[in-house]
C-alpha cells in the first residue's frame, strides 16, 4: 500500500453527516467496544479525460464525492479513529516497470462544523503530490491512498470536489476501483470498496 498524502487535499472538505447522497458502497464491523464502525462511499463520480500531456499511456481522470463514516453503540460520540480514501488501479503492462502517480492539490478546506455554515478555505497549501512505482512489467494492481484524516465523534465525512489524478506508464485499458478505509484506535479496520472504472 503507497500513501500519497496524509493529509486531505485538493477540494475536500471534512463535514458531519451524509444526508441527502446517494450511498455507493458500505461495510461495517463491530469492534472491541462492541459498537459498529461503517465504512460508507457516496455521490462517486469520476470523470476521465484525455490526458494534457498527450501521451498515450497517460491516463488522467477527476474524481467527486463523498467518503463517510458513521459509529453506532455504547459511547459512540467517544470514538476516535482514522479515515482514508484511495484507489486500487488496475492495469494490464507497463512501459518500462514503473508508474508514475500525480495528484493536484491546489486548496484545502474544512468545514468548521456547528450550524454556522462557516468555511475556511486555504488555497495553495500543498501545490501537488505524487509517487513513482517500481512495480514490474504487469499485469497488476497497486493500492494508493490519497487523502485522510484522524476523526472523531459518531460520524463525519470527507467532501471530495474535482479531484485530479493522473498514472503515466500503463499500457492497455486501465481500471480504477475507489475505496473507504476506516480504521480505529485499537486498530479494527473495516473497507467498502465502490464499483469499477474503466479507461
Amino acid at each position: 500500500m503507497f500513501a500519497i498524502a496524509t493529509v486531505v487535499a485538493s477540494g475536500l472538505v471534512f463535514g458531519t453527516g451524509t444526508a441527502g447522497a446517494v450511498v455507493d458502497s458500505s461495510s461495517s464491523i463491530v469492534d472491541q467496544q462492541e459498537r459498529s464502525i461503517e465504512a460508507i462511499q457516496s455521490d462517486t463520480r469520476i470523470d476521465f479525460v484525455p490526458p494534457l500531456d498527450g501521451n498515450p499511456f497517460t491516463r488522467e481522470w477527476f474524481h467527486t464525492g463523498e467518503a463517510a463514516y458513521k459509529v453506532t453503540g455504547p459511547s459512540a460520540g467517544d470514538w476516535r479513529g482514522h479515515i482514508t480514501v484511495g484507489y486500487q488501479v488496475g492495469y494490464p503492462a507497463t512501459l518500462t516497470g514503473r508508474l508514475k502517480f500525480g495528484y493536484s492539490t491546489p486548496d484545502l478546506g474544512l468545514d468548521l462544523g456547528g450550524d454556522s455554515g462557516a468555511l475556511l478555505k486555504l488555497n495553495g497549501l500543498i501545490p501537488r503530490a505524487g509517487i513513482e512505482l517500481e512495480v514490474g512489467l504487469g499485469p497488476g494492481i497497486q493500492t494508493v491512498e490519497f487523502a485522510g484524516g484522524d476523526v472523531s465523534g459518531a460520524a463525519g465525512l470527507i467532501r471530495i470536489g474535482g479531484y485530479h489524478a493522473t498514472v503515466t506508464g500503463v499500457i492497455g485499458q486501465t481500471t480504477i476501483r475507489p475505496f473507504v478505509k476506516v480504521v480505529t484506535a485499537n486498530g479494527d479496520t473495516v473497507y467498502t470498496y465502490g464499483r469499477l472504472w474503466s479507461i
